[in-house]
């Protein structure tokens, strides 16, 4: 459910009472376990509805009474028909809460219909089967980008509305046996898939293809939605799958897939109008990730993620190169529109992470991200790709623009900031604000931006601080940099490096100019007209 509203923007620190984050004078990340059962308001730089947690009749259908029984020794009998007898009479009444109780429960999977709140009692566990047999017959779904139809979710909703998953128990995907599949069978070729229309497309279970893993929970085409307090342990891949869907809300669940591959924990994958809080991620890819789709089939379908906040969580253990927060890889459907504000980071491989590539095409743009802290970072802590799988990728260039990220600090990385634009279509309105980097081996690597600010930045790392390598128009606002290299902490490179101005901070003897570069770059009053 949402309410339209008029956009009406909020200070921070309204923004951080509204959701009491303020007692005690503690910064969110010190108060996670601490969430409000109320929903603070949205205050987002962009226009959208503010959304409303979903709510249903005051009616229970407890599965026992439909037949269900417990896990025991001697006993290993599915719920699946009992949870969808009391799911069709809840439906059928108009609507209510479908209640799995305290317990360990075995189920086949799950497939919730409008007006339904599935609800796991505190205490209650189910486990997934492990026959794949059950997971049939296939429904359709989109597999990292490409529409197929396969084995089914372990959770499924598909063109319903007025649906939730919500309580303090646990579903357990049982993960082993699809990863051993998985690694029996290998990736399936997804870049193929899109050039050849669905219907006969030889890609998914319905096609005869082995080795393709159901994410754990999927909304498809679906609208007001609302996952709430439940927690998930070793999702087959990806955990919970927003695709085509609309006025969805996901907060305070805990994510727990840091043994699966391609265990990503939140996608928003083409829809709109969603809000993600207060959440904990422990997985075996990025945490909390935006996409809209792959290549040729992405670009002709052309639904953009959008209007998307996600605020107040932490990522901690985030492995297999991924990220914190993540746009893309599969972009062409458009990512704009996206709020992220108040995270915690430690232990992740990469904390906030742009890529994408040629053939993706489409625009990622107005992305606004701030108040983030990361520390223990493996690779990357800001990281712009353009060349996500390698410079051989053909095709439409995706466009990157308007990125907005403010008051982050980064405490151990081996590279603080690495921003690569494409020869053909540079990174442009960029601007960094309020970023502190200590204990880094290498600063920050710029290249290929137009129109790039920084403001109050500030970066201690042991080799080069910053380079800029064929950009233009960079702006330089009290930044601060600190390095162990002789010749200066700024090195300017390329030939259409250009209109680079300092202020407050840096000066001409504070930089290295490489071959083709001159010193009338620097402070130009008219800047020349870019290449």
């Amino acid at each position: 459910m949402f309410v339209s509203t008029t956009h009406r923007p909020l200070s921070r620190a309204r923004a951080l009472l509204a959701a009491g984050l303020l007692a005690l004078g503690l910064p969110a990340s010190a108060q996670m376990s601490d969430v409000p059962s109320d929903i603070a308001p949205l205050d987002p730089p962009f226009d959208m509805p503010q959304l409303e947690r979903q709510s249903f009749p005051d009616r229970t259908f407890n599965i026992r009474d439909f037949g269900a029984q417990e896990m025991s020794n001697d006993s290993r009998n599915l719920i699946t028909d009992a949870v969808h007898k009391a799911i069709d009479e809840a439906n059928k009444a108009g609507g209510g809460r479908v209640l799995i109780p305290a317990g360990q429960w075995l189920s086949g999977p799950i497939h919730l219909k409008s007006h339904v709140n599935l609800h796991l009692a505190d205490g209650a566990e189910v486990l997934f089967s492990e026959n794949k047999n059950d997971y049939l017959p296939v429904v359709p779904q989109r597999h990292e980008g490409v529409e197929a139809y396969n084995y089914s979710p372990m959770i499924y909703a598909a063109h319903v509305k007025n649906v939730a998953i919500t309580g303090k128990g646990r579903f357990d995907a049982q993960g082993d046996h699809w990863w051993e599949w998985f690694e029996e069978h290998g990736p399936p070729p997804r870049a193929i898939a899109t050039q050849v229309p669905l219907s006969r497309r030889d890609f998914g279970k319905g096609a005869g293809m082995e080795g393709m893993r159901p994410s754990f929970i999927v909304f498809w085409k679906s609208e007001d939605i609302l996952v709430e307090g439940i927690s998930l342990l070793d999702s087959p891949m990806w955990n919970v799958h927003l695709i085509y869907s609309e006025n969805i809300i996901v907060r305070d669940i805990s994510v727990d897939s840091l043994r699966a591959p391609n265990g990503d924990g939140l996608v928003v994958d083409s829809s709109k109008n969603v809000l993600i809080e207060y959440n904990h991620f422990q997985t075996g890819d990025d945490a909390v990730v935006l996409k809209s789709g792959l290549n040729e089939e992405a670009l002709e379908i052309d639904i953009p993620t959008e209007n998307v906040v996600v605020r107040h969580f932490e990522a901690k253990n985030v492995r297999t190169g991924s990220g914190g927060v993540v746009f893309g890889s599969e972009t062409s459907g458009g990512l704009r529109n996206v709020y992220v504000h108040d995270a915690l980071f430690d232990g992740a491989d990469r904390g906030i992470r742009f890529k994408t590539e040629r053939g993706r095409g489409n625009v990622i743009e107005n992305i606004f991200v701030e108040d983030v802290t990361m520390k223990n970072i493996t690779y990357e802590a800001i990281n712009f790709n353009s060349f996500y799988t390698g410079p051989e990728a053909t095709g439409v260039a995706p466009t990157v623009r308007n990125i907005n990220i403010s008051d982050v600090t980064i405490d151990g990385v081996p590279t603080a900031i690495s921003l690569i634009g494409l020869p053909e279509k540079w990174l442009e309105d960029i601007t960094l604000t309020n970023i502190s980097v200590k204990n880094a081996e290498m600063g920050a690597r710029i290249t290929r931006v137009k129109n790039m600010v920084m403001n109050n930045v500030t970066i201690e790392s042991d080799s080069l601080a910053m380079t800029v390598n064929d950009s233009y128009e960079v702006h330089f606002n009290g930044v601060n940099l600190t390095d162990n290299v002789s010749g200066g902490p700024l090195r300017l490179e390329g030939g259409y490096t250009g209109a680079i101005y300092l202020n407050d901070g840096l000066s001409e003897e504070d930089v290295q100019f490489g071959t083709g570069v001159s010193t009338e770059v620097i402070n130009p009053e008219t800047p020349p007209q870019a290449w």
